[in-house]
């Protein structure tokens, strides 16, 4: 094969795939980090960031409580990050939880009950569940069960299908 050839395969492999695969990947994680967001913030913690990947930010916005929505440039993850965080793997900053005050441990994710941060923390695997339960929903209502009608092939002589009546092909 030659060079030209080569690469052009690997750009159908390209758009084939991995686009495909990043969005696929992209809905679920979405709705993952969707549900530990609307955990965190029914048990009132404060949320500082929602990104949808990685790295550099590509566009994003603050909502009306000051959460910053964002899309970055690497799409293999997301995460939240919770009102003293310090950084994206919810590890708690230490200084600033020492010196928060009290209407600011109301807010943050460190300071609620454990039944609180339990639920949080599992939101976001109960939302990918509850996902696939409505995808494989909508794919059964909108394609159905696949199945083939009984038939009778054949019906030998003297058996009990021939005493009730049965008859090939139907």
């Amino acid at each position: 094969m030659d060079i030209l050839g080569y690469i052009g395969s690997l750009g159908g492999m390209f758009t084939g795939y991995l686009i495909p695969f990043l969005f696929v990947l992209t809905i679920v994680v979405f709705f993952h980090e969707l549900g530990h967001f609307l955990v965190a913030r029914w048990c009132g913690v404060r949320v500082i960031t929602f990104s949808i990947g990685f790295g550099p930010e590509l566009v994003g916005f603050n909502d009306r409580r000051g959460t910053r929505w964002k899309l970055s440039a690497i799409p293999l993850g997301g995460y939240v990050k919770f009102f003293g965080d310090e950084n994206a793997a919810s590890v708690p900053d230490q200084e600033t939880i020492s010196e928060m005050s009290e209407a600011e441990k109301h807010d943050s994710f460190f300071y609620k009950r454990v039944s609180q941060r339990a639920a949080i923390v599992a939101a976001g695997p109960i939302a990918n569940f509850i996902l696939a339960i409505v995808i494989f929903a909508g794919v059964f209502t909108l394609y159905g069960k696949q199945a083939a009608p009984a038939r009778v092939d054949t019906v030998q002589a003297g058996s009990a299908a021939q005493a009730a009546g049965f008859r090939s092909g139907i």
